[in-house]
C-alpha cells in the first residue's frame, strides 16, 4: 500500500474526514445507515471513501448486497481512523481546569444506595478528576453533620448547616436471578409467590412498609433474611431466592431480572446533601454534579 502524504491543514482535514467515513461505514456495516447516523447524504460520505481509496490506490470495502465488508487493505486504514477517533474523543473529554481539583471528600451514604446508584458515577468521575479521593462511608445510622462533606440519606434533613441538593423518590420492586427463574420459573401473581417460591428480606423493610410486612407474614419461606443490601444483592443474584431491589440501580444488571407481572408499588425518598460550608468548593461542586447525573434514573 503507498501512502501519499498530504501537506498543510487543509489537507489534513480532508484526510480527517475521509477516515471518520471509512471508520463509520465499516462500523454500521452499511453507507447508507453510516450516512443517515451522521446526518451526510450518502452520495457525499461514498464519495468520501472513493476519494480515500483513489488516494491509497487500494479498495478498502466491498459493496455487498446488503451493505458493505471491510477488505484485507481496508482493516489497515480501519485500525488508522479508529486510532484518530480515540484522540478525538479524548480531547471532547479534556478539562485542563479538573485537573487542578484535588484533596479528599467525606461522602456518607447506605450501602444500598452507594451499590445501587452512587458507585455507578465514580468511573466516569475519577477519569475526569484523578486528583479527588473519596473517603465513603456505608451506615444505617444517622451521621451528624460533622461527619461527612456531602451525604445520601433517607432521612429528611432538618439542619440547618445542610444544604438540599435534590430530593428523590426511589421505586423497588421485586428481582430475580435468571439462574433461580430458569430453576423455578416465574411466580405467576403475589400469591404464588408467598407459597411456591424462595424470598429474601433486608431485615429493616418490614419496619418501612406495612405491605411488605403484610407479604412477609403470608410468605411460606423466607430463605434469607440480612441487614446489608449489599447481602441482599448478592442473595438475589446468586439465585437464593426473590427479594425486593430498589428499580433504578439494578434494572440495567445483567444477571438480574424485574418480576414486572408482579404488582408490588413500594418507594422510599432520600435526599443529597451537602454542608453548607463546603458546597462551593470547586471538588464538593463536581462530586455534586457527578452524583445528580448518574442519579436522575432514580
Amino acid at each position: 500500500m503507498v501512502y501519499k502524504m498530504g501537506y498543510g491543514i487543509k489537507d489534513a482535514i480532508l484526510r480527517v474526514r475521509q477516515l471518520l467515513c471509512l471508520s463509520s461505514a465499516v462500523k454500521y456495516g452499511s453507507i447508507s445507515k453510516a450516512a443517515e447516523k451522521n446526518n451526510m447524504k450518502q452520495s457525499n460520505l461514498s464519495v468520501q471513501i472513493r476519494q480515500l481509496e483513489d488516494e491509497l490506490g487500494e479498495n478498502l470495502i466491498t459493496r455487498v448486497h446488503n451493505g458493505v465488508k471491510i477488505t484485507e487493505a481496508g482493516y489497515e486504514v480501519y485500525a488508522i481512523a479508529c486510532n484518530l477517533e480515540n484522540m478525538i474523543n479524548k480531547t471532547h473529554n479534556l478539562n485542563i481546569k479538573a485537573f487542578r481539583v484535588s484533596g479528599e471528600i467525606r461522602l456518607w451514604t447506605t450501602d444500598g444506595l452507594g451499590i445501587g446508584y452512587i458507585s455507578d458515577c465514580f468511573y466516569k468521575f475519577y477519569e475526569k478528576y484523578p486528583k479527588v479521593n473519596i473517603e465513603i462511608f456505608c451506615s444505617m445510622e444517622k451521621p451528624k453533620p460533622e461527619q461527612f462533606d456531602m451525604a445520601v440519606i433517607y432521612d429528611e434533613p432538618h439542619d440547618s448547616s445542610l444544604k438540599v441538593i435534590k430530593s428523590y423518590n426511589l421505586k423497588f420492586a421485586l428481582f430475580a436471578s435468571k439462574t433461580y427463574l430458569s430453576a423455578f420459573g416465574y411466580p405467576k401473581n403475589l400469591k404464588d409467590l408467598q407459597e411456591n417460591h424462595r424470598v429474601c428480606n433486608k431485615s429493616n423493610y418490614a419496619d418501612v412498609w406495612k405491605k411488605w410486612n403484610n407479604f412477609l407474614i403470608g410468605t411460606k419461606n423466607i430463605a434469607a433474611t440480612t441487614n446489608s443490601s449489599s447481602m441482599l444483592f448478592e442473595l438475589i443474584k446468586d439465585g437464593i431466592g426473590i427479594g425486593l431491589l430498589p428499580r433504578g440501580g439494578f434494572s440495567s444488571n445483567e444477571n438480574l431480572v424485574e418480576l414486572s407481572n408482579i404488582k408490588l408499588e413500594l418507594n422510599h425518598n432520600c435526599w443529597l446533601v451537602v454542608r453548607d460550608e463546603v458546597k462551593d468548593i470547586d471538588k464538593i461542586k463536581a462530586l455534586t454534579k457527578f452524583i445528580k447525573d448518574a442519579s436522575d434514573k432514580l
